[in-house]
């Protein structure tokens, strides 16, 4: 993102995080929270792939929403993964809730092919109060 860019989308940031949170504010179900999520930072962050995973009470995380190739009309996916808890770069993330940043997913033998190989991802938890409800996950299909 050239350093102008970068300003001017810094400089609206403040209005983008109202904007979610007023969406997060409406959403009366986990799994409409997951759309608003993937929908908000697909589109405000023009990224190429986003998924929202969401714990189920045995740990697992099962997919739930998704911005980019795995949508398949709006708010359907395609298909849906489940991952155990420490399977996985989502399930790694999940255990430790800690952002993992996989700049060369080929290097890292628990990376999960989805739908397509990527080449790089990014794995946040979403938490508050120390409670793990999900992660967010984004994929692109270069390196770094």
């Amino acid at each position: 993102m050239p350093d102008s860019a970068a300003a001017l989308f810094l400089a609206r940031a403040e209005a983008r995080l109202a904007s979610l949170a007023a969406a997060l504010a409406e959403a009366s179900t986990p799994r409409e929270a997951a759309w608003v999520l993937c929908e908000s930072g697909g589109r405000e962050l023009t990224l190429v792939d986003v998924v929202v995973y969401l714990r189920e009470a045995d740990g697992g995380l099962v997919q739930q929403a998704a911005w980019g190739p795995k949508r398949a009309a709006d708010h359907v996916l395609e298909s849906r993964i489940r991952l155990a808890s420490g399977q996985g770069i989502v399930g790694s993330c999940a255990q430790r809730c800690r952002p993992l940043r996989i700049a060369d997913t080929r290097l890292d033998a628990r990376y999960v092919i989805d739908d397509q190989a990527n080449l790089s991802e990014l794995a946040v938890p979403i938490q508050r109060d120390g409670v793990l409800f999900g992660v967010l996950d984004s994929e692109h299909p270069q390196a770094d």
